[in-house]
Formats: structure tokens, C-alpha cells, sequence
């Protein structure tokens, strides 16, 4: 009998993201790819499962594939079948995304929020306790939450979850309300930033070269408007910062701690 795998994928609103476990329960064979090649051609379902299929051809010859997980910057329905609503990607809303993969790959697929999958391994990886409130920050492509509560993410009546407002925000998301956090405190909004102000700074040097600046300061401000909001509704056991932002070089964490606590 061949020995057994499971494969992870993390689609994002750039890059799609995808390894598999080897014998030792490790990541192997991750590869990035870009999101918006992938999903050009406005078919979903048949573009991820062409993925797969290469995917397994090349790296899980000598591997049963028990299962494929799937995170996903989504609104999901409460039995995590149907992909309700995705703000940064195009053709996924209302998709049974696992269903379909099923049947085309013969594989069972699994499907959570990006953010619930990013918090099981950090909760794992920090070695934090079931018990009590955890609370997870993601700051990515978009403004990413997980909030779990003894080991169990927090789902929801219908699995349907909205942004957080920003007081005063005038600016239409890509969920399609006004003034959401992800207007002001995510990475595409950081992108504008640096195109509107930093035009000659690379993206990767941003914060080593301008984290003091008065723009990027306010950005930070906003991120820590996001976890004040959770922090002070739910007085939760643990707070964990991550995503692409906050592990830029440079990012000023030092300044988004202090802020937490103004």
C-alpha cells in the first residue's frame, strides 16, 4: 500500500499556495502560483482541479492522497460546503468548490476560511491552549479574523461574517458595504499607499524606509482598530498578528503593540 498524504492549498487573492504532507507529517513539494493566471479564464472548479491533477502527477506518486484541505478568504455556509461571498476574487461566490473537486478527483476536499486554517496551525505551532478565547489577525491581501473559542473556531448562526466598520469610512469594499476595515488596513490598501506616496520605494523596503512616516503610522493605527474592537468585546486568552503585512521587513510592531494598549 502506498503511503499517505494529505494536500494543503491556501488561495489567496494573489497567489495560490499548495504542498502536501510527507512520511514524517512535514510540508513537502510547496510550490506558489499566481492566482490570477490560474482563474483566468473565469472557470474556478476546472482550473483548481487542472492544479491538482498536475500537482499529484508530479509530487504524490509514491502517496495515497487521504484528503485535500482547502482555506479560502471567504464567507462560508455554517456546514462549510457553499463559498458564499469572496471580495478579492472573481467567479467563486455561491461555488461548491469541495463538492465539485470531489467528483473530479475522487478525493475528499475540506473546506474552512484561510484564516481558521492559518490560526489551527499557529494555535498548534505557539503551542496555545484549547481553553478559553483565541483571537487571530491576518492582515494579507485583505483583513483576515479567526476567533476561537476552546478550540473551536466561532462559525456563526449561518457561517456569515462581515467586516468590521471604520467610523467615518466612505470607501466601498469588495464585499460590496461601505467603510469596511478592509479599506483602510489591508494590503491592497497598502498598495495604494505606496503607489500614491512612495512611488519609488520598492514594496519590500516600505517599512524599513518609511515606517515613521505619518501615512504608514496611521495604516498601523488602523490595523490596531481592528484588534482593539475584538480585544476589548471579548477580553480574549490570546492575540495572534499574521499575514503577509505583518511579516513585511520592517513591519513596525513594536508601534502596532503600543497602539493596542493607547
Amino acid at each position: 500500500m502506498n503511503k499517505e498524504c494529505v494536500i494543503g492549498i491556501d488561495i489567496g487573492g494573489t497567489n495560490i499556495r499548495i504542498g502536501h504532507t510527507d512520511e514524517n507529517g512535514d510540508l513537502a513539494d510547496f510550490e506558489r502560483i499566481s492566482s490570477k493566471e490560474t482563474f483566468k479564464d473565469g472557470n474556478i472548479s476546472e482550473s483548481m482541479a487542472k492544479v491538482l491533477e498536475d500537482y499529484i502527477k508530479r509530487n504524490c506518486n509514491e502517496f495515497e492522497v487521504k484528503q485535500i484541505a482547502i482555506g479560502i478568504p471567504a464567507a462560508l455556509s455554517a456546514d462549510r460546503k457553499e463559498i458564499l461571498q469572496v471580495p478579492n476574487i472573481k467567479g467563486m461566490d455561491h461555488l461548491f468548490l469541495g463538492e465539485e473537486l470531489e467528483k473530479h478527483l475522487g478525493v475528499k476536499v475540506a473546506l474552512d476560511r484561510d484564516v481558521n486554517m492559518l490560526y489551527y496551525w499557529d494555535k498548534y505551532d505557539k503551542k496555545l491552549s484549547n481553553e478559553g478565547i483565541g483571537v487571530g489577525i491576518y492582515i494579507g491581501t485583505g483583513v483576515g479574523n479567526a476567533i476561537f473559542i476552546n478550540g473551536e473556531p466561532l462559525v456563526g448562526r449561518d457561517g456569515v461574517a462581515g467586516h468590521i466598520p471604520m467610523i467615518g469610512g466612505q470607501d466601498r469594499c469588495g464585499c460590496g458595504n461601505i467603510g469596511c476595515s478592509e479599506c483602510y488596513a489591508s494590503g491592497w490598501k497598502l498598495v495604494e499607499i505606496k503607489d500614491e506616496y512612495f512611488p519609488d520605494i520598492d514594496m519590500n523596503d516600505l517599512f524599513v524606509m518609511k515606517s515613521n512616516d505619518s501615512v504608514l503610522k496611521n495604516f498601523v493605527d488602523n490595523i490596531a482598530c481592528v484588534a482593539c474592537s475584538e480585544i476589548n468585546i471579548l477580553n480574549p486568552h490570546s492575540v495572534i498578528f499574521g499575514g503577509g503585512v505583518i511579516n513585511m521587513k520592517g513591519f513596525p510592531k513594536d508601534y502596532l503593540e503600543e497602539r493596542l494598549y493607547v
